[in-house]
């Protein structure tokens, strides 16, 4: 114990190299900025580079997988709507669904973002 207090304290008490800027090391102070503009320019570079030939691939390769699986999707609601005259079929009646415990909207039953096409219309249900 008494080893490393006395450790410390010796540590403490040794000079320490001056790291600020206006320290006097190697380079100057123009030879700093010009390292830190070739540096700046060189990272620049490096990003520009990732950017084009790994940003834009990738958002070309999910840009059509997206498409794939939405006409994917497309074609399986044709299916469903010939399947069945025109009209998609009724999903099940699950109790957790279309809950309307605190009463209806203001504006009716349906949601502020109601789309026939795709939502149950709650109005017809009454």
């Amino acid at each position: 114990m008494s080893s490393t207090l006395a450790r410390r304290a010796v540590l403490r008490a040794a000079p320490r190299a001056r790291s600020f800027a206006a320290a006097t090391g190697k380079q100057s102070y123009r030879e700093q900025q010009e390292a830190t503009i070739h540096h700046a320019a060189e990272t620049t570079e490096l990003w520009r580079r990732i950017s084009f030939f790994v940003c834009l691939p990738a958002i070309a390769v999910c840009t059509l997988w997206v498409r794939n699986v939405e006409a994917e999707h497309g074609a399986h609601q044709k299916h469903l709507l010939e399947e069945n005259g025109g009209k998609l079929p009724e999903p099940p009646a699950y109790e957790y669904l279309n809950r309307r415990e605190a009463g209806p909207f203001p504006w009716g039953k349906n949601t502020l973002f109601f789309n026939p096409k795709v939502n149950k219309d709650m109005e017809a249900e009454e």
